[in-house]
């Protein structure tokens, strides 16, 4: 087994790592894209996101080409950092944290973004109901807002 290939692999997942904070600022900025309803922004930013995902999974493909270069079969990250250990070469168990730590915050800033798009679809659909005279907003017993059958907003009887 060769020390060079733990090496490139350790120097894999730093790129791995350095990509996903990449992909951690476009995700922050396409919430604001987002929030300030800036479609070509959003749409420039999600082009962005693709071309760096293509890298993270250029580096993955090589990544696993050398995992199979190896003696022992390594299935997760903490695999590979007792295999290095075993071997002498330091720096998979920073790089591991820090690629989960990564990976962690890539995950929320894109469940606060599929909640906003989710927000945006929720809040069209329902002013499309409401402007085509489906649903009526009312004002329930407990002085909530609440959605009833409507008449429309245009009488036809006039």
């Amino acid at each position: 087994m060769s020390t060079a290939a733990l090496g490139r692999i350790l120097d894999l997942l730093a790129e791995e790592e350095r990509l996903l904070g990449e992909l951690i600022t476009l995700a922050r900025e396409k919430q604001q894209a987002l929030i300030a309803s800036e479609y070509p922004r959003i749409e420039a930013v999600s082009h962005r996101m693709l071309e760096t995902v293509r890298q993270v999974e250029t580096r993955e493909a090589e990544r696993m080409k050398l995992l199979g270069t190896l003696a022992a079969p390594c299935e997760t990250l903490d695999d590979l950092v007792a295999l290095a250990e075993d071997h002498g070469v330091t720096g998979f168990e920073v790089a591991r944290d820090r690629l989960l730590e990564r990976a962690r915050e890539l995950r929320e800033a894109q469940e606060a973004n599929a909640r906003l798009v989710l927000g945006a679809i929720r809040l069209r659909d329902r002013w499309a109901a409401i402007l085509s005279g489906h649903l009526a907003p009312t004002y329930g017993p407990a002085g909530q807002t609440t959605l009833q059958e409507g008449s429309g907003f245009v009488s036809r009887s006039a």
